[in-house]
């Protein structure tokens, strides 16, 4: 389903859990309709001088995802978090079923994983928190700290 936003006022009807995706693509949408209009003054497919024009837009919001939505808890599975297939594969190969699994290791030994990221380790510490849980205390990591230090 899509909504197309010609005014003000068709934003101001959007539910509030969608105005901010909705401007943040309204703004990327104007951008390259911008740089668009750069490029056909310059190639002079248009008079020069004309206006740069921007009479609408039709956005397509994204479904509620789960993330958003589901109180996450200890027995969460893997499956319903937002992360990619590859790192939700290698979340299962280090037998981490649920947030209370993962809770039972070390952010480094996640790191270790080739299909798992900084960012994914920074989304996964975000939903553990949002359950009361956080990762295993790394051991190592006080004595790198110190050492580097010195």
């Amino acid at each position: 389903m899509s909504c197309t936003i010609r005014s003000v006022n068709d934003l101001a009807q959007l539910p509030d859990d969608q105005l901010l995706g909705c401007l943040k693509a309204l703004r990327a949408a104007i951008h390259r309709e911008k740089q668009a209009h750069s490029t056909l003054l310059r190639a002079h497919r248009i008079p020069s001088g004309s206006p740069f024009v921007f009479e609408s837009f039709d956005w397509f919001p994204r479904r509620a995802q789960r993330w958003d939505v589901a109180q996450v808890e200890p027995q969460t599975p893997v499956e319903e978090l937002l992360v990619r297939t590859g790192a939700r594969e290698a979340l299962k190969r280090l037998h981490i079923f649920c947030l209370e699994d993962l809770s039972a290791i070390t952010e480094r030994e996640l790191l270790g994983e080739q299909a798992i990221g900084v960012k994914t380790v920074a989304r996964l510490r975000e939903t553990l928190v949002r359950a009361n849980l956080d990762f295993l205390e790394d051991p190592d990591a006080g004595f790198k700290t110190a050492s580097r230090r010195a």
